[in-house]
């Protein structure tokens, strides 16, 4: 079995979600919640082998970020 990801028009939604069942195709809807935490896993893979900061460096970085 293969998997399609096809972005569509929300006014064309209904349609291609009744054509999906009609064929008896499995449909989901991916919400924004979904896209954004697969945004971050894919950053968190691409950083994963980067070097990264001390625990000082990233304390002082939210440190100042806080006080703003």
């Amino acid at each position: 079995m293969k998997t399609v990801i096809v972005n569509i028009p929300e006014d064309k939604e209904k349609f291609f979600l009744s054509l999906l069942k009609e064929f008896r195709f499995k449909a989901h809807v991916v919400s924004d919640e979904e896209k954004e935490d697969t945004a971050l896993l894919k950053l968190m893979h691409e950083r994963e082998n980067e070097e990264a900061f001390s625990v000082e460096t990233t304390e002082n970085i939210l440190d100042s970020l806080l006080r703003k």
